[in-house]
């Protein structure tokens, strides 16, 4: 008990607590919140902020990586003091420690690391208290420390916890009397090395207070190092990040009080030389993410694994506002040296830009000057949406983008004030609420919009081209793919194609292919000739002239920006394209102001007379300043076409006049274009600035030349949608507009038989309302099928002939159908006639004019669909009552046709079978895609990862064109009633109360999952159906009927269809020979041990010899695995190739 009475002689300097001590640990609260979210998804077991937080968050990916490299930031420097080698005792001072659990992560994790450590808490005593008390409360962090004491009543309340490795004091940290008093009385500062941590708390404090604390605490000992993480200001106050931030705090009454005084590099310096600390290193921790010694490229990949991410600028923003300081009162450096190299984390490739001592500023900035205009209601609130011209106007258009609360579907138009031009024709809705994707005018005046994203895990590979006032659904991407960029380029036979460069194909992933659109054939791989750059996203891809440009910028796989700068050249040879070569470059002078913020990512670009404008985004410093933010590029252009000759280009800043009543612009997310006088309208921007809140630029601002006068004055205008081409639209090859969970399968207008045609060579499904299917549409209800003469019982038939055979077979059927029909009010069901009679042998299609021809009378196949009559193999009745259906797919194509209720339906591509659960040789999955989501009826979609679903709701009267292997799911689509949408649900009309039973094949629609997220295996056999749960008794309704037929016909030749000898259900013939040939290769493995066996009898009789022990019987398990993959990938490999 020494230490506690030699404190508690301590006089008491009878400091009084600031007015907003209170509130300042409030601020802790939200922080340790924020932490331990982010510590229950990225840092491993145990974990501790969970004890102190008093509520969870669910957060953001940008926060969670945000804290996250913050407190990655801490732990490196407090791992670098440790395993410094050392014989002295070694003290961590958290100063205003605040709930930091950070001793205990440390003693439980790496406990032989901190044998001769001690760990000091320092914060106000009230909050140490109950710091106290949570510890004490929890054995698996009381348990860590040993020859605990504990203060009492009447024993220095200030030391509130002190034991062998941890040490909690409640003090005021301006208090430097009483701190170092309590420091005395737990340890002897004098002989250890000592790190003291300040994160945040400093930044609060007045600002002499602060310096004093720093300065008091660099003589707690002959070695002592300081470390503050603290908020910094990169840019001026009316930077929206920084405005966001500072005003976040000073409305919780806690003002960052020294954000601005020390905003950079000198001027810590310069704070800590003058504090006693001759050694100072500083970063932000954007520059700190990039640095090879905190994080090597892996560590930073290995992140996106964790969740879905793509907040990069908000990222930057966040990391590049606050710094790292680390401080060392010795003159040797603390932190190990780095190493500046080209091929560091900071560097990229070979080419390089050169930094002069010229004057950074563009004599020309003077000449220029923002306009601004602010838009009505909240039109231009959004980001990385992407601008396009309005064919034939004067007016720019911006689609898409992250509104304030989702991706927009929308466009917004401006336009010089004085025009009265038409109204302009903007983008239909259907083509789908997307960010991050690219708008490109092609060389003939043409619009392409190219990919995109809803969110970082559901990339889009479709693209629309404007022919007119009409935009066209084109060739899909190979892949999806958003933060790339497309230039237009002119091609051979006076074709106008695009290039596509860069972007993400997924969260994780870069795309490395460069594309090129042609188009009379789509996109294809185009081959890069000699170098090839580094692939990255978010790049400056820049076209200069014909078929040339500049290509710089962008972020690699692992989140760093890219340095390197080059020309690239698209390559023609005998009318042929053959590929785009890249030449690095060095021909680039920036001033030393300007060259840290040249390379950019998600940068804007466009030409104001001649000058190329570089535009916003974020650098390798991260927040651009002000200055900076929009450079000037001027020199020989004319001659970039000419590979031979080395060009010079000089870049220098940019920073136009504005009027005292024109806001500064976030230039974030923004969307520039040229207008037709050589302007340039940036419109759109803004970031989620972490918990501080959203920013948008809520107008357009014009930059233009100072004498431009009316002209530069533009303002947003009306706009009317496009309109969607019909079927027989050649240019709409794709049938899928994007919908938040998956892609919108169009509808379409079948007129004639030609149009029906076109729709089947096509391969993509698309819903056909308004075609006549004959009198099953007006007359099959439930009542209808029940009273139907063709299901009354008949008499017991006597079996005599073949042909009596078939009738009693028919009979069967029908007396099943009868049956399904009267359980079908109770239990909800669904009548497979195909699974069950069905064989295997005879491949005799289940016809509805076969089996129930007093039925298939009331049914005809449309005029339209004539060409297909006799192509048709099977058309069989659905009769259901609110089920939902797993996947299956048929080898023939199918048209679905509604007769009575409606059903959501979700597609899947051919290319999504392999993930959709298939056994070999199946058509139905195991997996289900559908779940209930309570008692409202409503269904849940949960597709299967690396798939791409496509959504339709078929009514009564509609078709829907299936292509052969799409697989395909459904679930009821009730159309309810106002009361019902209330919560009430009118009793059944019989009075039945009933049992509703999920059963494997299906899913009643008040069943639920034990996970909404959760895919459960159950088989799909209709034939074998049992049931798995019982629900709550509820009354079920008839008006629930669902009644469908589905028609089946062949699109190949008869020869190419054959039976799956396993599961009797169509098949190609390729697909199941190829079958027979995987067991014929499995066969000649397993057969190396009999051929081994004989081949060794044989040659030791002409030998005359034994055998030794030395061969083996058989190749060995892991080689004949390791061959079977090889065979494998050269199966794959020529897939690829087709």
């Amino acid at each position: 008990m020494g230490a506690f009475e030699e404190a508690s002689r301590a006089v008491d300097d009878g400091l009084k607590l600031e007015k907003n001590a209170g509130l300042l640990m409030a601020t802790n609260n939200a922080t340790i919140a924020f932490k331990a979210n982010t510590e229950r998804l990225y840092l491993p077991e145990p974990h501790f902020y969970k004890h102190f937080a008093t509520k969870a968050l669910q957060t953001s990916p940008a926060i969670n990586r945000g804290y996250w490299l913050r407190m990655r930031a801490v732990e490196w420097v407090v791992r670098q003091f440790l395993e410094k080698p050392s014989g002295q005792r070694k003290v961590i001072i958290n100063l205003g420690c605040g709930y930091d659990p950070m001793p205990f992560q440390w003693l439980a994790r790496e406990k032989p690391l901190c044998s001769n450590t001690k760990f000091i808490d320092v914060d106000y005593e009230l909050l140490m208290e109950t710091k106290r008390e949570i510890i004490f409360s929890r054995p698996e962090m009381k348990g860590l420390l040993h020859s605990v004491m504990a203060s009492s009543s009447g024993i220095c309340p200030e030391i509130l916890i002190d034991s062998q490795e941890y040490s909690a004091l409640g003090c005021d940290l301006r208090n430097l009397r009483k701190l170092g008093r309590l420091l005395t009385s737990v340890v002897d500062l004098e002989d250890c090395m000592v790190l003291c941590v300040a994160e945040d708390s400093t930044c609060f404090m007045r600002t002499n207070d602060a310096n004093a604390l720093i300065q008091w605490t660099s003589g707690l000992s002959r070695d002592v190092t300081f470390c503050a993480l603290e908020p910094r200001s990169p840019d001026q106050p009316d930077n929206a990040f920084t405005a966001k931030m500072t005003g976040y705090y000073a409305k919780q009454g806690t003002p960052l009080r020294s954000i601005f005084e020390y905003d950079g590099q000198n001027t810590q310096n310069q704070r800590f030389r003058e504090a006693g600390f001759p050694n100072i290193e500083y970063q932000n921790l954007w520059e700190l993410w990039a640095d090879s010694r905190f994080l090597s490229p892996s560590q930073r990949m290995a992140l996106d694994y964790i969740e879905p991410f793509d907040a990069w600028e908000e990222f930057a923003l966040h990391a590049s506002h606050h710094c790292l300081v680390v401080a060392h009162n010795q003159f040797n450096p603390f932190l190990p040296q780095r190493i500046i190299s080209r091929r560091n984390s900071d560097a990229s490739d070979a080419s390089d830009i050169s930094a002069r001592t010229s004057s950074p500023c563009n004599p020309d900035s003077q000449l220029t000057a923002f306009r601004y205009c602010k838009a009505p209601g909240d039109l231009c609130e959004r980001h990385h949406g992407s601008t396009y011209p309005i064919p034939g106007q004067d007016a720019i258009a911006v689609y898409g983008g992250q509104g304030p609360t989702s991706c927009r579907a929308t466009s917004a138009v401006c336009r010089p004030r004085y025009l009265r031009d038409e109204t302009p024709t903007v983008m239909p809705p259907e083509v789908g609420a997307r960010c991050c994707h690219v708008c490109t005018a092609m060389n003939n005046g043409d619009n392409i919009l190219v990919g995109g994203r809803a969110l970082p895990n559901q990339p889009l590979q479709d693209c629309w081209l404007q022919k007119g006032n009409t935009w066209h659904r084109i060739h899909d991407l190979p892949e999806p793919r958003y933060r790339c960029r497309v230039v237009p380029v002119t091609l051979p036979d006076n074709l106008y194609g695009a290039v596509c460069l860069g972007g993400k194909t997924g969260p994780a992933k870069v795309a490395t292919d460069i594309l090129l659109w042609e188009p009379n054939r789509g996109w294809r791989v185009l081959r890069a000739l000699i170098n090839q750059p580094v692939p990255r996203f978010g790049p400056n891809f820049i076209r200069l002239g014909f078929n040339h440009g500049l290509f710089f910028g962008g972020m690699r796989q692992d989140g760093v920006i890219c340095q390197d700068f080059w020309r690239w050249r698209l390559v023609i040879r005998d009318n042929v394209v053959v590929g785009i070569s890249f030449r690095p470059s060095h021909a680039l002078d920036a001033s030393a102001g300007a060259y840290p913020w040249f390379s950019r990512f998600g940068a804007s670009y466009g030409f104001v007379q001649d000058n190329l404008l570089i535009i916003g985004g974020i650098a390798k410093g991260g927040c651009i300043p002000k200055t900076y933010e929009i450079l000037s590029m001027t020199g020989s252009f004319s001659i970039l076409h000419d590979e031979g000759k080395e060009f010079s280009l000089r870049v220098t800043s940019l920073e136009p006049t504005r009027d005292s009543d024109c806001p500064r612009p976030i230039l974030i997310g923004h969307s520039t274009h040229r207008t037709q006088a050589g302007m340039f309208v940036i419109i759109g921007g803004g970031v989620t600035c972490f918990h501080y809140g959203n920013y948008f630029n809520k107008g357009i601002w014009v930059l233009h030349d100072k004498e431009a006068g009316i002209s530069a004055d533009w303002v947003i205008v009306p706009t009317r949608p496009s309109i969607l081409p019909g079927a027989g639209s050649e240019p709409s090859i794709n049938g899928g507009d994007h919908h938040q969970d998956g892609f919108l399968i169009k509808r379409a207008l079948v007129k004639d038989q030609r149009e029906f045609q076109l729709i089947l060579r096509r391969l993509r499904p698309i819903v056909m309302p308004m075609l006549n299917f004959g009198a099953c549409i007006r007359l099959w209800s439930f009542q209808y099928l029940q009273g139907h003469d063709c299901l009354l019982v008949p008499s017991k038939p006597q079996i005599s002939t073949e042909s009596e055979v078939g009738d009693a077979k028919s009979q069967d059927i029908r007396a099943m159908l009868r049956e399904h029909l009267q359980h079908i009010s109770i239990v909800s069901s669904d009548f497979y006639p195909h699974g069950l009679t069905a064989t295997a042998k005879g491949l005799r299609p289940l016809n509805l004019i076969d089996e129930l021809p007093e039925l298939a009378s009331d049914f005809r196949l449309p005029t339209e669909m004539c060409c297909i009559k006799p192509l048709v193999h099977s058309t069989l009745l659905h009769v259901s009552n609110g089920i939902s259906t797993f996947p299956k797919h048929d080898v023939m194509a199918t048209i679905m046709v509604q007769v009575r209720g409606a059903k959501k339906l979700v597609l899947f591509p051919p290319g999504d079978l392999n993930e959709i659960g298939y056994a070999a040789g199946a058509v139905h999955s195991n997996m289900r895609v559908f779940s209930n989501t309570g008692s409202d009826q409503r269904y849940s979609l949960h597709p299967p990862p690396r798939t791409s679903p496509h959504l339709a709701v078929l009514k009564a009267g509609e078709s829907l064109f299936v292509p052969p292997f799409w697989s395909y799911a459904h679930v009821p689509h009730f159309e309810r009633s106002n009361a019902e949408k209330q919560g009430s649900r009118p009793p059944h009309p019989e009075g039945i109360t009933a049992r509703r039973l999920s059963y494997a094949g299906s899913d009643t629609s008040t069943s639920s999952l034990s996970s909404a997220s959760e895919f459960t295996c159950e088989s799909p056999n209709p034939s074998n159906r049992t049931p798995l749960l019982e629900d709550k008794a509820i009354p079920e309704q008839a008006s629930h009927l669902d009644i469908a037929l589905s028609i089946t016909f062949r699109n190949l030749k008869p020869s190419a269809y054959a039976s799956s000898p396993t599961t009797g259900n169509m098949g190609l013939v390729a697909y199941e020979e190829g079958r027979r040939d995987v067991e014929t290769i499995l066969e000649r493995f397993n057969c190396l041990k009999n051929h081994s066996n004989n081949n060794t009898m044989r040659e030791n009789k002409v030998n005359g010899t034994t055998d030794l022990g030395v061969t083996l019987e058989t190749s060995p398990k892991d080689v004949t695995k390791a061959l079977l993959e090889r065979l494998g990938k050269e199966l794959l490999s020529k897939a690829d190739a087709l």
